[in-house]
């Protein structure tokens, strides 16, 4: 699916996206009126809603996630100003527009999808019914996932449940209301959407919304709403039913687990498998969804992956970044040394007996170490893009972002069948050591209970430096936000616990109480929230 979300030009003229919360339909209703006439309409308007996924940049959840969590501290550079550090530790951006980039965007990305819904009816699709239920599927699939992305950064944000009057401004939705709209959304796709195994699927269709697809997301929705709001089900939607869905998703959809972790990823395939040959490429039976780049195309759009690697170096294969989200030492000593995943998630300078002169690159935060995974990859001291003949290493995506991963897929499972039948389940303890196994390459470290004790530090293990980190921590709280204060405190080795110096581009250190009152959320752009003229008010410990 590559060209499939290219936005083209002629889409954005004949389908409107405003910058602003307020304005949330198209230039003229005629226009839209007259567009949707053929399949083949559709197909250009549902790549609209698609285009929204390639936004991520410096400001996504993916990156701001991973630096509130106890993963990873903020990085990036020491003159940048010090906003990843005040989101690191849990504290106010003094910008109006701090995360507008996110609420602009993907706010347009919900108008963009109700475009689609309320009008892909005016289509002629007689003969092509199918094919109707399937975009319908994945435009609602796309509705879900932008209403979750927004949800969990921001708290019970106004869902967009359709196309507005333009003088309205919707209020906050409450949880339960808000949450099974998303997952009524999914488990429309989940019915309808896209069913071929992964063995059988057309190319063409990777990169869209699955059946597959739809199920997974519904557990990860699912097991947030219960965990954070500490609530038992949601309407129809219990750890039974879920679970249904999810084992579906193990059994029929054909995805399964690599056989090493580390060939996942493009850098580690080099590092720890000593080769790009090794690596398993983009269309993975992993891979259950993702967002899917083109190098060639012509977007300046998502750049997440430029944010990972060093500042401003290049050591074959690790590849130059902006020096975002370096690893806390706590995580690196948290894996066994047995464990596969260790040095294929995490670049250790000294183990690897490499020097980074972090003060000469102005890396903020240096930790010694860094994610590999999304990282960039070098060819000796020169960036891929440029050894390739390319000019831009900041504005082209090399890779493929992994939205779910199989593995996930797996401990998700393992989560709801723990929570049915306890910890004993069999199945569930199959689940587990099933991710576990292949780190280690034996059995000889499995687990003998699935509890979910275990799951969430497998899920650490196996899933860090992917953004999902910092929300298990959130829905692992079950609505007492105080356990964040012990679980967010981090005092560095030289740092002394001295949390006064906000502005501190070296300090490691952060006081958890600080995103206690916050419940964990972030902070709601100040300048939208005056656009809407007080209907919502700032999230609670931001001022």
């Amino acid at each position: 699916m590559k060209q499939y979300i290219i936005l083209f030009a002629t889409t954005l003229l004949m389908i409107g996206c405003s910058d602003s919360f307020l304005e949330k339909e198209p230039t003229t209703s005629s226009v839209v009126e007259n567009f949707y006439s053929t399949p083949n309409d559709g197909d250009q308007a549902l790549t609209a809603v698609y285009s929204m996924l390639l936004r991520d940049d410096y400001w996504s959840k993916f990156i701001l996630s991973e630096q509130a969590s106890d993963n990873c501290a903020g990085g990036g550079g020491s003159g940048d100003g010090g906003g990843y550090q005040l989101t690191d530790r849990g504290l106010t951006q003094p910008d109006d527009i701090a995360n507008q980039n996110p609420w602009q965007y993907y706010y347009g990305a919900l108008y963009r999808a109700n475009t689609y819904i309320e009008n892909e009816s005016l289509i002629d699709w007689k003969g092509n019914e199918t094919l109707q239920k399937q975009y319908l599927s994945e435009a609602r699939f796309l509705r879900a996932y932008f209403h979750f992305y927004l949800a969990q950064m921001f708290g019970e944000i106004p869902a967009l449940t359709q196309l507005y009057a333009p003088d309205y401004i919707p209020p906050r939705t409450p949880a339960a209301e808000l949450y099974k709209f998303i997952l009524d959304d999914l488990k429309y796709c989940a019915d309808n959407g896209l069913a071929a195994p992964f063995n059988s699927m057309d190319p063409k269709n990777w990169g869209r919304a699955t059946k597959w697809a739809a199920e997974a997301l519904m557990a990860r929705v699912f097991l947030y709403y219960t965990g954070y709001y500490n609530q038992e089900s949601l309407g129809e939607f219990t750890n039974a039913s879920v679970l249904a869905y999810i084992e579906d998703c193990i059994n029929n959809s054909g995805h399964a687990l690599v056989t090493e972790f580390a060939s996942l990823w493009r850098v580690p395939s080099v590092s720890e498998l000593g080769g790009i040959e090794y690596y398993a490429g983009e269309i993975t039976p992993e891979c259950v969804w993702s967002v899917t780049y083109d190098i060639q195309s012509s977007n300046n759009w998502d750049k997440i992956q430029r944010m990972i690697g060093p500042r401003n170096t290049n050591i074959e294969p690790y590849g130059q970044g902006w020096g975002a989200i370096p690893v806390l030492p706590s995580l690196w000593k948290l894996y066994n040394d047995a464990d596969s995943r260790k040095k294929a998630t995490i670049l250790s300078w000294n183990d690897e007996g490499l020097v980074y002169d972090h003060i000469t690159q102005q890396q903020a935060q240096y930790t010694g170490y860094n994610s590999k995974k999304y990282m960039l990859g070098a060819v000796g001291t020169t960036n891929e893009i440029t050894a390739l003949g390319g000019t831009s290493w900041q504005t082209k995506p090399f890779e493929d972002v992994m939205m779910i991963r199989f593995a996930d897929v797996l401990l998700m499972g393992a989560e709801l069948r723990s929570l049915v039948n306890g910890a004993g389940d069999g199945v569930a303890l199959g689940y587990l050591n099933r991710v576990r196994e292949r780190a280690f390459g034996s059995s000889s470290y499995n687990y003998n209970s699935a509890s979910i004790e275990n799951i969430m530090q497998e899920r650490r293990l196996e899933l860090a430096c992917e953004g999902i980190r910092y929300y298990d921590i959130l829905r692992s709280c079950k609505g007492d936000f105080s356990k964040l204060a012990t679980i967010l405190t981090y005092v560095g080795d030289t740092d002394g616990g001295d949390y006064s110096n906000s502005a501190d581009t070296e300090s490691l250190d952060v006081d958890g109480n600080n995103f206690v009152t916050r419940k964990g959320l972030f902070q709601i752009p100040q300048n939208e929230l005056n656009l809407m003229g007080g209907i919502i008010e700032q999230n609670p410990g931001f001022n």
